[in-house]
């Protein structure tokens, strides 16, 4: 997948790397056995799991947790492919008032204060 957006942080760069790329150099630096696989688990870390029998019904267990890229970091090149997502992105909004005339903003549907239970 070349899609920057799925892309990871090198642990020692910062910069982008392939997440097929990530999954080869995790597969030449750990064993896995047969039942095992990569997954991805989510803020820079792969799990090793497997399915195991856990109270008499398969389960996908983690065998073990692997960070690869530092989860608090935060990566300018990250920022700046998803303003709009990335937890540390501010939006700074235009004024109502300079998105929509005075003519369309009478238009927009008014809300009443509801007092009582009804």
């Amino acid at each position: 997948m070349d899609d920057i957006v799925c892309a990871l942080a090198e642990p020692d760069s910062g910069k982008p790397a392939r997440f097929e790329s990530v999954l080869t150099e995790l597969a030449a630096k750990f064993t896995l056995k047969s039942d095992e696989r990569f997954v991805y688990l989510g803020r820079g870390a792969f799990g090793i799991v497997a399915m195991e029998k856990v109270e008499g019904r398969n389960r996908l267990v983690v065998r073990e947790k692997v960070q690869y890229e530092d989860h608090h970091e935060k990566y300018a090149w990250r920022r700046e492919l998803a303003p709009g997502i990335s937890r540390d992105y501010t939006p700074e909004p235009d004024p109502i008032t300079d998105l929509y005339t005075s003519e369309e903003i009478s238009q927009f549907p008014r809300f009443r204060a509801v007092t009582g239970g009804h």
